[in-house]
């Protein structure tokens, strides 16, 4: 990449998706992911999904979704527990 935003010659280097990993020739990553409820939501959509964001986590979160025909994503721990087959927009690893 040339210009403003080049990063070479430096040892130390930041960047963004698939494409920045693709450019890079370092031999040791760290991806930060501090957005995963942002990226869950970007993944769903861009699958064909309808995300209906609802601020409480509580009954009447429920009744949100039933009223649109909705699943209600459970947060991250509900997600792991065996046999839990609920969407999760906080997920502890990529599926």
């Amino acid at each position: 990449m040339d210009g403003l935003f080049s990063q070479d010659g430096y040892a130390l280097r930041f960047d963004w998706g698939v494409s920045g990993a693709e450019r890079s020739q370092a031999d040791l990553a760290v991806v930060v992911d501090v957005l995963s409820f942002s990226t869950a939501v970007s993944i769903a959509v861009d699958k064909g999904m309808v995300v209906y964001p609802y601020r409480w986590a509580d009954e009447s979160a429920e009744t949100f979704a039933r009223e649109r025909g909705a699943s209600l994503a459970v947060g991250r721990l509900e997600a792991l527990r065996s046999g839990s087959v609920a969407p999760s927009l906080s997920p502890l690893r990529a599926q």
